[in-house]
């Protein structure tokens, strides 16, 4: 298995922080967000090679990160420049999985881990791959996780499952939402669900958000939902991102050795 991040969007909504600054390179606690995203991807048996998508404004930044990041050796981690320059002629999350299966052709024929480069999570990543391993691999599975507040939902992707956690909806921002579960942007495709990206792209889907290929995707080939409890944090914003680094902050202070692991 191979993961690709998700790093080649430009942050408006948070501009000046992100002017000169990829949004995943922001610190929080001392470390940037993609290195706490790497700890999660360590502890994926299997998972050596991880492909950062990014656009050229920021491609230098990203490969200055990849040089020295992984001291240990044990990721691979390639950099990979869709070639956008600004907000307006960027690819979109699905055109971005779709420019790295063509850029790379060996990603194709191969589970793919898709993550947004904008996330810190409260809980292992490594459960929601041995819930797509649990199932033999002929199946994709996305996060899901629990969102109370209606305000929230109504802003959100919102997924129904059945019985055996099958999704059987998903719906973008409902203004009267069917289930209090969110799909944040990680989800382990099946080789089957990645082949099929072209052709999603190709009949007219959105290239933009990743819950769209998700939304498709489900009434073709079988998703399934691995629910969590644990909280996720998103930054989209300057004030989100204020309190995720105050959050941070208070657990690197609560240690007292500077290192902030996820709980």
């Amino acid at each position: 298995m191979n993961a690709l991040i998700l790093a080649a969007g430009y942050a408006t909504r948070l501009y000046p922080l992100t002017l000169d600054t990829p949004k995943p390179l922001l610190p929080v606690a001392g470390r940037p967000v993609l290195d706490y995203m790497l700890d999660e991807l360590r502890a994926i048996p299997g998972l050596r090679r991880v492909i950062v998508v990014t656009n050229h404004r920021f491609a230098s930044h990203l490969a200055r990160w990849a040089e020295t990041t992984d001291a240990a050796g044990d990721l691979l981690i390639e950099v990979l420049d869709d070639q956008t320059e600004s907000n307006e002629t960027r690819l979109g999350a699905i055109g971005d999985v779709a420019f790295a299966a063509t850029a790379i052709p060996d990603l194709l024929g191969s589970p793919l881990f898709v993550l947004a480069g904008d996330n810190l999570t409260d809980f292992r990543l490594a459960d929601l791959v041995a819930d797509f391993h649990a199932r033999q691999g002929e199946a994709s599975v996305i996060c899901l996780v629990r969102e109370p507040d209606p305000v929230t939902l109504r802003r959100s992707g919102v997924v129904t499952i059945d019985a055996t956690s099958r999704v059987t909806g998903f719906v973008e921002k409902p203004s009267d939402p069917p289930s209090d579960l969110t799909c944040p942007a990680f989800y382990v495709y099946s080789a089957e669900a990645l082949s099929l990206v072209p052709g999603y792209l190709a009949s007219g889907g959105s290239p933009d958000a990743p819950g769209n290929f998700i939304a498709w995707l489900h009434g073709v080939a079988p998703v399934y939902g691995h629910v969590f409890d644990e909280p996720r944090y998103d930054i989209g914003s300057v004030e989100s991102y204020e309190a995720v680094c105050r959050l941070f902050e208070g657990r690197r202070a609560n240690r007292g050795d500077g290192f902030v692991p996820t709980p």
